[in-house]
């Protein structure tokens, strides 16, 4: 418990900005009706962000864990052992707890609950629809790894990296008309707890006094 004490202290730059952001997302939900950030981002919706957004969302799949696990691999690290601990468990979880909440998309409560779409969808991308939005798996994956992967660095700017990624996969889910903010949040909560618990599993199994430091 102190080696995870001790690196989450070292990496609280990543931590105290997710308690800014998740400070930040319970006002909004608190203060705000349930699509008010999905209206608001479709009025400011332009092409360039179109595409970023589209290719940002993409860090929240398979492809990052794949990705990370046989870098550290290749490094000979154990680090891909936490990643690989990641990529089985998260999917799982999130489609548990998406089958749990059946908290519906946004594409379906728009069509449930009002007479007029009231956002613009963008061409090109695939909107799912049905009742597996709570919560977002994307954002989930996201903060899963770069979570882990910020306690196994002491290098600040690289922390700040991992949760400004995380964070854009977030906002990316809202933006493009994917999740909502609770969604979001939640999804970014749970993926930064299994990333803790990773990292403080394979610390305790493998019983090495020092953390890799992988900046």
């Amino acid at each position: 418990m102190k080696k995870l004490i001790r690196a989450i202290v070292d990496s609280k730059i990543y931590f105290i900005l997710f308690l800014f952001f998740f400070s930040i997302g319970i006002f909004f939900i608190l203060r705000y009706d349930k699509a008010f950030l999905l209206k608001h981002l479709d009025t400011i919706r332009f092409e360039f962000a179109n595409i970023f957004f589209v290719q940002i969302t993409k860090i929240g799949e398979y492809y990052t864990f794949v990705f990370f696990f046989f870098y550290f691999l290749y490094k000979k690290s154990r680090v891909s052992f936490s990643i690989l601990f990641l990529g089985v468990t998260m999917p799982l979880i999130s489609y548990l707890l998406k089958q749990y909440f059946k908290h519906p998309r946004p594409l379906t409560y728009f069509l449930e609950t009002v007479d007029k779409f009231p956002v613009h969808l963008i061409d090109g991308v695939h909107y799912h629809s049905g009742h597996n939005s709570f919560p977002s798996g994307h954002t989930m994956a996201a903060f899963s790894i770069f979570t882990l992967l910020a306690l196994y660095s002491t290098n600040k700017f690289l922390q700040l990296s991992y949760f400004l990624l995380a964070l854009l996969v977030g906002l990316s889910r809202i933006y493009l008309v994917q999740h909502f903010l609770e969604d979001v949040l939640f999804g970014a909560s749970i993926g930064m707890l299994l990333g803790i618990l990773s990292f403080y599993i394979f610390s305790i199994l493998l019983k090495d006094k020092k953390k890799p430091d992988i900046s």
